[in-house]
């Protein structure tokens, strides 16, 4: 079996170490073959912040890692970076790849940057972009797990979601699926979920994974995506996705929803 940790909207600099440190060791029980981070790494945008995910997200100690920026990894105040420079602390740590691929175990993963400096919380997506994204899915390996993520949610679930959207969401969606899309990462919204979008297409949209700024009344939250041999399976695979929230008594992650996501 192998598995995925998803995460999202981590804002350190408004980041709880206990939840961190959960994390950390649901990570290393789960020996996670790979780690997406769909964006919002920082609160605002620091040099400080930003090593401090870095330093995070090596401790997970995962084979792979796909980490995209969100809104708040653009500058907020630091006016004369948002022309030009936008993206030069979160490269320092991460680098920049607007589109990348991980492939790791049976994940095979593209991410698309949907942020703009010029929108700050907005996003957006370019033809340009949908096609290339596309083009990657239709090169993916047979048997393989495959999989888009960006920061913000490309299918709504209520009007406020229909806000967060990217420009040409509803497009990329579409053209996705034709290409083999089969499960769509994203954030943003601090509100968890995991929902059938459309046939075959499902979406997770993780939480907040460790900052204290909590919505919708949802705990710190995350998704781990599992695959693993089943012979009861037509494709000789079963997949899951299961929701896991912070349970502060505790001190631990612990799974609340579990769905077969084949």
């Amino acid at each position: 079996m192998s598995s995925l940790m998803h995460l999202s909207d981590l804002h350190f600099g408004a980041h709880d170490p206990e939840v961190c440190a959960a994390v950390q060791r649901l990570a290393l029980r789960l020996s996670v073959a790979m780690v997406v981070v769909s964006g919002d790494l920082t609160q605002r945008a620091t040099a400080v912040q930003f090593e401090q995910a870095s330093r995070f997200i090596r401790g997970l100690q995962a084979r792979s890692t796909l980490v995209l920026a969100g809104n708040h990894d653009i500058p907020l105040y630091a006016l004369w970076m948002r022309w030009g420079r936008a993206y030069e602390r979160f490269a320092e740590q991460f680098g920049l790849e607007h589109e990348m691929v991980r492939q790791a175990g049976d994940f095979y993963v593209v991410g698309v940057d949907t942020t703009r400096p010029w929108r700050h919380e907005r996003g957006s997506l370019s033809s340009a972009q949908i096609e290339h994204v596309a083009g990657l899915l239709e090169q993916a390996p047979q048997g393989a797990w495959p999989i888009v993520t960006c920061h913000h949610p490309l299918v709504p679930r209520n009007a406020e979601d229909r806000a967060h959207r990217p420009r040409r969401a509803e497009e990329a969606v579409k053209r996705w699926q034709a290409a083999g899309a089969r499960m769509l990462l994203s954030g943003h919204a601090h509100d968890p979920g995991l929902m059938l979008a459309m046939p075959g297409v499902w979406v997770s949209r993780a939480g907040t994974a460790v900052s204290h700024r909590l919505r919708h009344g949802s705990p710190n939250s995350l998704v781990v995506l599992t695959a693993e041999a089943s012979g009861a399976s037509a494709t000789g695979m079963v997949r899951h996705a299961a929701r896991w929230d912070y349970d502060r008594s505790l001190g631990e992650f612990q799974p609340v929803l579990r769905v077969v996501v084949d």
